[in-house]
């Protein structure tokens, strides 16, 4: 007799599941706003205030005694671009719709993990496929996103230097990378499960 593939879950392993779905409902809404906004900012396509990340560049701010001046390290400054070349522009654009995208992709993906949980279903192939997927749209809007990323703040440097400073040539963000290797060895995790299930099942 093969063993049972669905494991019934406590009520409150059952609520967690369902908390997580909530809580990602949420961040859908979040992440969905949070694009919209920079949309609204970058569309018009000017006047566009655009976060470039510094290299040993220090600047002046009246933060001493009575407003005097004090010298700081700056390691990211927004720049507003007045008029952004046209690949500039593109590059700011595609920037948030990519990697809001990616990041609804990946909830909705851990939505549908959790609610397969949630209904006492662990090691399925399913589930296994449900984590490479959620891994490879994070991976997508990370690589995608850092290249407009960079795209952007190189064309926005340009612009407001008339093509004379080359201080930045790559920006991204490494905190999806480590979410990705997180999701890898779940995925990795879940694969194995799903063999041995599958290998106690054909010895029973």
């Amino acid at each position: 007799m093969p063993l049972p593939t669905e494991t019934a879950l406590d009520r409150g392993d059952r609520l967690g599941m369902y908390l997580t779905i909530g809580i990602g409902a949420v961040a859908i809404g979040a992440t969905a706003w949070a694009a919209v906004a920079r949309l609204v900012e970058v569309l018009p396509g000017r006047d566009i205030p655009v976060l470039v990340p510094f290299v040993g560049e220090r600047a002046e701010l009246p933060i001493g005694p009575n407003g005097a001046p004090v010298t700081v390290d700056v390691d990211q400054a927004i720049v507003t671009v007045p008029k952004p070349a046209a690949a500039t522009w593109f590059a700011l654009v595609a920037e948030p719709i990519v990697v809001a995208l990616a990041l609804i992709a990946a909830i909705v993906l851990l939505g549908l993990l959790a609610w397969n949980l949630a209904r006492g279903r662990a090691f399925t192939r399913a589930n296994t496929r449900i984590i490479w997927w959620g891994s490879a749209a994070l991976t997508a809007g990370w690589a995608l996103g850092g290249l407009f990323r960079t795209m952007g703040v190189n064309g926005a440097l340009s612009a407001v230097s008339d093509y004379t400073y080359d201080g930045v040539l790559f920006s991204t963000d490494w905190a999806p990378f480590f979410a990705i290797l997180v999701l890898a060895v779940f995925g990795a995790a879940f694969g194995i499960g799903e063999r041995l299930q599958r290998d106690t099942e054909g010895l029973v």
